[in-house]
């Protein structure tokens, strides 16, 4: 057995490992594969782990005890007081709600279940949530923390019961988590991203080098600088072409077996690529690279926080500045001071069940901006929606506090199934039938009113979380929505289409969150009412505020909108290639379509780049998307007027 030598290479490689995870963060344009960063320290970190084990464990002196208090020396002291940061600006800075996931996923960070929480409760890597959560970066720290407490046992008893087979045994399991990563990146991708079993591959490449190329000697090999420089070569190509912005991709094991051959052949002074890897500068990055991972993302979350919130621009030089420097004094002042300090584990340890205590207070903590200065915003589409449960989840029950959101208990609980919810103030069959999902609803009390004051009959065939469009005829689907199971879903979809046919309505309004909605996808049901000679109307959607899923007049109350009277208030909006294609879908299906009538509604609430959002007292949005009756009503004149000729 080899003697364990310090190789600078391999700090260099997780300069090459962290730089684009850095740049990614903090565009991912810049370098759309940057986030493979975080895949080939997954191998180095096999690879590291697995060689102080079988050295020790060569030399009779390995313990379980030492290597795990090792550990909390090495990862704790940094992350515990990254962690302590940020929940302390996070609890000055931040909007309530935010506070209380602060707290959630501070707790799973400190307790090394980070990638759980996070997949639990962001979901999807590349979401919105998850991006604007300020610990997600640690979901990689648990992944390895897990693998630090269940690989040693592994270890060990392969070395002790099957000596001769430790290689194989390691070679068989990685090759089962690759395969259950190759296949959960098809069915399940967002679990295969966070957690430890599809992950796991990754890291026992590295341990596989350990023991393959230093248990009994390095295996001598030609061509060592080719190989490393085909390394080389895969990992840098890839961080060009792997893109992420559509999940987790099987190209991966390109980059991390490019880092592998690095580790394996990239030993030797005189190979080309351990010469530039091991250049001081480079090095030095690769020796604070932990440090840079900690606190890079929590500041460029903050930064955005600042520039979204304020409206400005943060100056990106600054905060690089602000990176490099605080890791360093991170790197300087915490990591190398108490990586061999065996006398400092107690105070790490009440450090973090400080940051597990006070994670926990800010989790429970109740914030409540005040908006009694508003006048009361008030939605009603609980009145007209047709699901047949309408308990909302605690946590969007929590989200509309202080809104008054108005339901009726008369509803005929099998509405979904019989004719939607009818207003006949002219005739026993409607001539305006509302179809959509929230989007719709928002516009309902509107409609109603329109259709009232033309003494005209109205359905609403509206459901909240539920796709406005369907296949015709309806094809049962495994899953159900929010609040319909799959066999609901199917009956409503085929209600929908025996009322249409019965009716024939004059005209069908149909209102849709249009984002994420192609045109295959309303075929079917746009050729089905021009089928039954129905008009359509179609509503656009109105603008996407910049802050997410949030209680709207609590949040603008966080940035400090207090009404002025007789004045109009705006802040910006999320201008995405996703919310421009819903708009331009609406206008491509009305062009295209002889029986489509559009009507234009976010015109109305722009301002150039901003959203009109507060008229005087008056909140004219409840979320980030859907409006409050009185943000609908500014468009009732431009929808009545064409109902009104639809009609006539």
């Amino acid at each position: 057995m080899r003697s364990i030598k310090y190789r600078p290479e391999i700090d260099g490689l997780r300069a090459v490992a962290v730089l684009p995870v850095i740049l990614f963060h903090f565009n991912n344009d810049l370098l759309p594969g940057g986030y493979i960063g975080v895949d080939i320290f997954f191998v180095i970190s096999g690879f590291l782990i697995t060689s102080i084990i079988l050295d020790e464990y060569e030399r009779g002196v390995f313990s379980f005890s030492n290597f795990w208090l090792r550990r909390i020396r090495r990862i704790l002291p940094a992350l515990t007081a990254m962690v302590l940061a940020t929940l302390v600006v996070g609890s000055l800075v931040l909007y309530g709600s935010d506070v209380n996931n602060l707290g959630v996923h501070g707790i799973a960070s400190l307790l090394s279940f980070a990638n759980i929480s996070h997949w639990l409760i962001a979901g999807n890597y590349w979401g919105h949530a998850a991006e604007n959560s300020l610990f997600l970066h640690t979901w990689s720290l648990s992944v390895e923390e897990q693998f630090y407490l269940l690989f040693p046992l592994l270890l060990f008893i392969a070395l002790k019961y099957f000596h001769k087979w430790v290689a194989l045994i390691i070679f068989f399991l990685s090759l089962s988590s690759m395969f259950a990563y190759l296949y959960g990146t098809q069915v399940h991708p967002s679990a295969t991203f966070y957690f430890l079993p599809t992950r796991a591959w990754e890291l026992g490449i590295g341990a596989l080098i350990a023991v393959t190329f230093f248990l009994k000697g390095q295996v001598q090999i030609n061509n060592k600088p080719i190989l490393s420089a085909i390394g080389m070569l895969m990992i840098v190509t890839s961080y060009f072409f792997i893109g992420g912005k559509e999940g987790i991709s099987p190209l991966l094991v390109i980059p991390v077996f490019g880092g592998a051959l690095i580790i394996a052949f990239a030993r030797d002074a005189d190979n080309i690529i351990n010469r530039f890897l091991s250049v001081s500068p480079v090095v030095y990055i690769g020796k604070i690279s932990y440090s840079l991972y900690l606190w890079h993302w929590p500041i460029l979350i903050f930064s955005k926080q600042l520039a979204s919130n304020q409206n400005t621009v943060v100056n990106p030089i600054v905060v690089i500045a602000m990176i490099f420097t605080i890791s360093a004094l991170s790197y300087h002042l915490i990591e190398a001071p108490t990586r061999r300090n065996k006398k400092v584990v107690p105070y790490i340890l009440a450090a973090l069940l400080i940051g597990v205590i006070f994670s926990y207070y800010l989790k429970v903590r109740d914030y409540a901006e005040d908006t009694s200065f508003y006048s009361k915003t008030e939605s009603y589409g609980g009145l007209y929606s047709v699901n047949p449960d309408q308990e909302w989840p605690e946590s969007t029950k929590k989200r509309m506090a202080g809104i008054t959101v108005s339901h009726s208990d008369s509803i005929d609980e099998n509405a979904y199934l019989t004719g939607g919810i009818k207003k006949l103030y002219g005739g026993e069959k409607p001539d305006i039938v509302v179809f959509g999902d929230s989007h719709s609803l928002m516009w309902a009390k509107v409609l109603d009113e329109i259709a009232k004051e033309f003494s005209t009959s109205i359905s609403f065939y509206s459901a909240n979380g539920t796709p406005t469009f369907f296949s015709v005829p309806p094809v049962q689907e495994t899953k159900g929505t929010l609040f319909f199971s799959a066999n609901e879903k199917y009956n409503f979809d085929k209600a929908r289409l025996k009322y249409l046919a019965e009716w024939k309505p004059k005209v069908v309004v149909i209102v849709s969150s249009w984002r994420g909605i192609n045109k295959k996808n309303t075929g079917d049901l746009i050729r089905y009412i021009g089928s039954i000679g129905s008009k359509i109307l179609l509503v656009e959607q109105p603008p996407v505020l910049f802050f997410g899923d949030k209680n709207a007049p609590q949040y603008f109350s966080y940035l400090g909108l207090t009404p002025v009277k007789e004045s109009k208030q705006y802040i910006h909006h999320v201008n995405s290639t996703i919310y421009k294609n819903g708009v331009s879908l609406v206008k491509q299906i009305a062009e295209e379509c002889d029986y489509c009538t559009r009507v234009a509604i976010s015109d109305i609430y722009f301002d150039t780049d901003k959203v009109w959002v507060i008229d005087s007292n008056d909140v004219l949005y409840i979320d980030d998307d859907h409006l409050s009756y009185s943000g609908a009503l500014k468009a009732k004149a431009r929808i009545a007027a064409a109902l009104k000729t639809i009609i006539q």
